[in-house]
């Protein structure tokens, strides 16, 4: 049975969440694992102890017999670390989870985000022009786009997802606008959240296949 290794990257979603298209996805990793418990390092974004107890979905990519697939399990989230020692001189935050059944392998459907690198076949359209993609999944993306642009919370958009040599028209709802702060590199740029809102197998499919090719891509490259 595929387990767990210390390093390894996880994505952790709340039970109630699964196959929701706003669903939470947290990234995590392992810095130990034995038999049902399992420290983490803080997810991104933070869990507080206001999540303890909680039931979750843990899941993770791992080789097999030359494929790479994603597992996952059933776990509760019961303790949080203030102080965690991973190093002599490095204390952090770190989360214990509670191993709740066997890996299995996970249905790709999940809305798991990643990150496209520049190589990559997807690419996402808005009024003819590229958009720098931070982040996509089958549930929607998060992308890069000039602040001279309003756009704002509820509004509908219409894109072009490209993948290879396919074109899809999607629609999609902006879920939330984060303007630069003070501390930016870059103060012209705002980061925009969209849903899809699309009920096409096809697109959906295109979309997963891709999604998972882009994991593949990124752990051969040690990236995941």
């Amino acid at each position: 049975m595929t387990e767990l290794k210390i390093g390894t990257r996880i994505d952790i979603i709340f039970d109630n969440e699964i196959n929701k298209s706003n669903a939470h996805y947290m990234k995590a990793s392992v810095y130990d694992y034995a038999d049902d418990m399992i420290t983490v390092s803080q997810t991104s974004p933070a869990l507080n102890r206001n999540f303890l107890n909680r039931r979750i979905m843990v899941s993770f990519l791992a080789r097999v017999e030359r494929r790479v697939l994603r597992f996952g399990f059933s776990a509760r989230l019961i303790d949080l670390i203030t102080n965690y020692e991973i190093a002599s001189t490095n204390r952090v935050e770190a989360l214990v989870l509670k191993q709740l059944d066997e890996p299995g392998q996970v249905d790709f459907r999940m809305h798991f985000r990643v990150s496209p690198p520049a190589s990559s076949a997807v690419n996402l359209f808005y009024q003819e022009e590229r958009v720098n993609l931070v982040d996509i999944s089958i549930g929607g993306a998060k992308f890069a786009y000039p602040k001279t642009y309003a756009i704002r919370p509820a509004d509908k958009m219409k894109f072009k997802l490209i993948i290879g040599a396919a074109i899809f028209d999607v629609n999609a709802r902006v879920c939330n606008v984060v303007m630069p702060d003070a501390y930016a590199v870059n103060k012209n740029i705002q980061y925009v959240s969209v849903k899809f809102e699309h009920d096409n197998r096809q697109t959906e499919a295109a979309l997963g296949r891709a999604i998972i090719e882009i994991e593949r891509l990124l752990l051969s490259e040690g990236k995941i």
